[in-house]
């Protein structure tokens, strides 16, 4: 006899914390319940019971349930109007800072996923530094973070299909990509100064002291009780003076929130103090 549907999810977070140490206990239910249902769709098992047992005795069905919950719906320069925010009232000032007083700029991606919106960073990065004539340029360090390994594999091998290149002109991806085959890749100036990790945003981050962090459109799939957690992490990674962009439908909540001015409501670029 098969088991209920909220044993079912029960168990799968059981073994998922077990497993790999994710705790979903965080995320919104109905998100979780959604994301396993699309697993077990897919997966062939005749029911929850089924499912459970190719779960815990197979590891590629593990990491694709993981790459099924870790939001991986991105591209490049994706609500354009928000980096173009980003370009100007982020990067232009930090850039100068570095220009004149030296060290390395660091930006964080969090929830990264394929990293599309990790590279539309490294890009509007390289036309600020081409706008102001390229002669000096700061040692830059992007690092993009993500929950699925899958997904940072795809990021790390820097390969995307035309149809993953809708978010970017001619003009960019002749620019920034390479064709190979039917696929388009990252240059290596672009990748040189990008890096990609597994990390889960629920627990302390492995980096600190970044000048820029962006975290956009991944909150909004967290309980309250997560979202004041990750509000912290993300406060605590970034240094004073730093910049925050968040989603445009996402607010800060927790303790931190009232140690950050608002530089761009509409963008929701935020300052901490």
């Amino acid at each position: 006899m098969d088991i209920s549907e909220e044993e079912f999810v029960t168990h799968v977070m059981r073994h998922l914390f077990k497993a790999r140490g994710i705790d979903l206990s965080g995320y919104a239910q109905s998100f979780v319940m959604r994301s396993i249902k699309k697993r077990l769709g897919r997966s062939g098992a005749s029911d929850h019971s089924g499912y459970l047992r190719l779960l815990k005795h197979s590891e590629e069905e593990t990491n694709e349930l993981l790459g099924v919950l870790s939001i991986n719906v991105t591209e490049f320069f994706r609500d354009r109007g928000a980096f173009e925010g980003f370009s100007a009232q982020v990067l232009r000032p930090l850039i100068a800072a570095k220009l004149s007083e030296g060290g390395v700029l660091r930006i964080w991606s969090a929830g990264c996923a394929t990293g599309q919106e990790t590279y539309t960073i490294a890009i509007c990065v390289a036309e600020e530094v081409r706008r102001l004539g390229g002669i000096c340029t700061p040692v830059v360090g992007i690092q993009g973070t993500d929950l699925s390994s899958k997904a940072v594999a795809k990021a790390k091998s820097g390969l995307y299909s035309k149809a993953e290149t809708k978010g970017l002109s001619e003009k960019l991806l002749n620019h920034y990509f390479e064709k190979k085959g039917d696929m388009y890749e990252v240059v290596q100036p672009l990748r040189k100064g990008v890096r990609f990790t597994v990390e889960n945003l629920l627990e302390p981050p492995s980096g600190r002291y970044y000048d820029a962090i962006v975290c956009r459109n991944v909150m909004i799939y967290f309980s309250r009780k997560m979202h004041d957690v990750v509000t912290q992490h993300l406060f605590e990674a970034l240094r004073n003076g730093g910049y925050l962009m968040l989603g445009r439908t996402e607010t800060l909540m927790g303790a931190p929130r009232t140690s950050f001015d608002v530089v761009d409501l509409e963008n929701r670029i935020l300052r901490k103090k």
